[in-house]
């Protein structure tokens, strides 16, 4: 399948996500930060599962390079926030998927493949 870049900083939830895209055929590579996230964009992964709260900072930060420095990967957010205001900056952003946790499976590989 490709590529696909989980950050998100609940260890147990990374550790689904990334058995989960295992399975379905993807390699993986993860991050809990927004920092590490940033440092493995260059990987140029397919596909990007991002958190939009970190410890330390916003997941939109990765969503910003990417775009800006035009890479040709889908950008998944996942969120619980229901703050209109920040999901509208986020947008902003143009993201591929924007989906609410718990995140259901099967909207989320959809997502991830385009």
């Amino acid at each position: 399948m490709g590529l696909v870049l989980i950050v998100e900083d609940d260890r147990w939830t990374r550790h689904v996500l990334a058995r989960l895209f295992e399975h379905e055929g993807w390699e993986v590579r993860t991050a809990s930060s927004v920092e590490a996230g940033l440092d493995l964009i260059d990987l140029e992964p397919d596909c990007v599962v991002l958190d939009l709260s970190l410890p330390d900072g916003s997941g939109a930060a990765i969503l910003r390079k990417v775009r800006e420095e035009g890479h040709a990967c889908r950008v998944v957010l996942c969120t619980v926030t229901s703050d209109v205001e920040r999901l509208e900056c986020v947008a902003a952003l143009k993201p591929d998927a924007i989906i609410a946790k718990p995140v259901d499976v099967a909207t989320l590989l959809r997502a991830c493949r385009g």
